[in-house]
């Protein structure tokens, strides 16, 4: 058993593996990455083998799209070679995915993670190119400039954001419950997702419109799930006849702004903030037993 000294919450555990926490949170709810120690009702610590184990997964595939069985059967390999003492391995071949697919995936990956630390305007692409393995030259064969490959790692972190809320709620019925979920994975993708918009809401004062285009279609992508579903919930009666399209944006906006809140300090958990946002969207601010 580790040291309580060794053990770690997800921040750090992202921040060692190189993994996004969405990510991480994927491979539990697979079953791929074991649970971590829970100490509380929204309190879990992370070992030293879940770091290991998320270093083996990274050696054995690069995105989300290979398949979760693959994963399985080559991590039961894995462990098979510990126990015998075998050399570990993990140039295994990605099914599906052509070289130059795979080389793609590696240098949006690198991209991802410069843009995310660095920004956009602070990355040019010799930094691409050697976070990727890959002389500078070779970059060009993939992509037309640094632009060409940002537009691309939009829409890769959007999907893969988009995908995740469609995975966490798809057993859900319940709307205020759905809701939660998709506040959920906003909230834990956020750092992401928000160097992402803060980064193309710094093109947009360029003359070139690609920016204003992009922002429009993440929103719209991000809310048009939800005015589908206050459609719906205004048809059945769960919610009073209100303007969905305002609504999804309102839900949007507020968790994002409070989503910033949180990481400002410690002061507030995720919980703590969807509970305040729960209770100020279902009783409003008006005072016990006073009406307007």
């Amino acid at each position: 058993m580790a040291n309580k000294k060794n053990l770690m919450r997800i921040g750090e555990l992202e921040k060692l593996s190189g993994m996004p926490r969405y990510t991480i949170h994927f491979y539990l709810r697979e079953g791929i990455l074991h649970p971590p120690k829970k100490t509380g009702q929204t309190m879990a610590y992370y070992d030293e083998s879940h770091l290991e184990r998320l270093q083996a997964i990274k050696g054995l595939k690069r995105d989300l799209r290979l398949p979760t069985v693959f994963l399985r059967e080559q991590l039961k390999g894995i462990e098979n070679r510990e126990q015998t003492g075998a050399r570990k391995s993990f140039a295994v071949s990605q099914p599906g995915l052509s070289p130059k697919e795979k080389r793609k995936q590696e240098i949006i990956e690198a991209a991802i993670h410069l843009f995310a630390s660095k920004g956009y305007n602070h990355t040019n692409v010799r930094d691409i190119a050697k976070a990727a393995g890959m002389a500078t030259g070779t970059f060009y064969i993939y992509y037309t400039n640094k632009r060409d490959l940002f537009v691309e790692v939009v829409d890769d972190v959007i999907r893969d954001i988009i995908g995740e809320i469609a995975d966490a709620i798809r057993k859900e019925k319940n709307l205020v419950k759905r809701t939660e979920l998709r506040a959920r994975v906003f909230f834990e993708n956020y750092q992401r997702y928000s160097e992402i918009l803060n980064q193309l809401r710094a093109e947009m004062a360029s003359e070139d419109h690609w920016a204003q285009e992009k922002v429009k279609k993440i929103y719209w992508d991000l809310t048009k799930p939800l005015i589908r579903e206050a459609q719906q919930g205004i048809v059945n009666g769960y919610i009073r006849k209100v303007d969905p399209d305002l609504l999804a944006f309102t839900l949007i906006g507020i968790v994002e702004i409070l989503s910033l809140r949180v990481k400002l300090d410690h002061k507030y958990s995720f919980d703590k903030v969807m509970s305040f946002v729960q209770d100020i969207i279902l009783r409003g601010l008006n005072p016990v037993g006073q009406s307007t």
